[in-house]
């Protein structure tokens, strides 16, 4: 472990889900609306964040409009893991928000399409204000792109494993299989303590464990020892990396 304090993010109900790590001091979580207190830690910190960050367009991407990154990480996961893996929107679709969910669906799909022959799911409507919240976040502050990394959690328990946790992690089996892979890194007493300091608060355990899953990623690229798909990175219009970590 480095002498910076890493981060790990997940959304989760009414917003997100952060587990703390820092040098002498017990593992903490923070479950906000927003990720803007980030900027708080700008100068010392790893975090690694379950949202897709760099987006594609017509010019970016492995092809028009579809992320490298998304493609390898379904093939390292394979089936079933590999649907949880969900395709970035293309950048347009950032500009949608007219508050009408029915027609800004009907938009973004009608763009996305247009740019990258695929239309958009309901999931990733859903998480498109967190999407556009990261964004405007490292547009704003592009001190924290060196700062904030890409990671999906299934790949890091993946790694953590040595093979893809089958097991889909709402179910009794995947969750166990989870944080026994968990407590072997922070150990059960800490899991423990997260666990209750989420109690009374919208995070589910699947969120606290997919935060700590992130948590784990970001102190390995902390230490540069994490994998990154693809390498080197693709990066889009505004310059943020298209990869995702573990």
């Amino acid at each position: 472990m480095t002498d910076e304090t890493h981060i790990g993010i997940d959304g989760c109900p009414g917003g997100w889900i952060a587990v703390f790590r820092s040098p002498g001091r017990p593992l903490a979580v923070r479950v906000d609306a927003t990720v803007d207190w980030v900027c708080e830690h700008e100068g010392g910190c790893t975090v690694g964040i379950d949202m897709p960050i760099g987006l594609p367009d017509a010019e970016h991407g492995v092809e028009p409009g579809i992320r490298g990154c998304d493609r390898a990480a379904r093939g390292l996961l394979g089936h079933p893991r590999s649907s949880s893996v969900f395709s970035a929107p293309v950048r347009d679709l950032l500009a949608i928000d007219s508050g009408d969910i029915v027609r800004d669906h009907t938009e973004a799909s009608r763009i996305s399409q247009m740019v990258s022959g695929r239309k958009v799911t309901r999931q990733t409507m859903n998480i498109l204000p967190r999407i556009r919240e990261v964004d405007e976040l490292l547009q704003h502050r592009p001190a924290l792109r060196d700062r904030i990394f890409e990671v999906h959690p299934e790949l890091s328990f993946r790694a953590l494993q040595g093979s893809t946790v089958v097991d889909g992690k709402r179910t009794p089996a995947g969750r166990r299989c989870r944080r026994d892979l968990l407590a072997d890194v922070f150990g059960s007493e800490a899991l423990a303590g997260v666990e209750e300091q989420i109690r009374g608060t919208p995070a589910r355990t699947e969120d606290l464990l997919d935060a700590l899953a992130c948590l784990w990623s970001a102190d390995r690229i902390a230490r540069g020892v994490h994998g990154t798909v693809p390498e080197p990175p693709e990066h889009d219009a505004t310059g943020l990396r298209m990869s995702i970590s573990w």
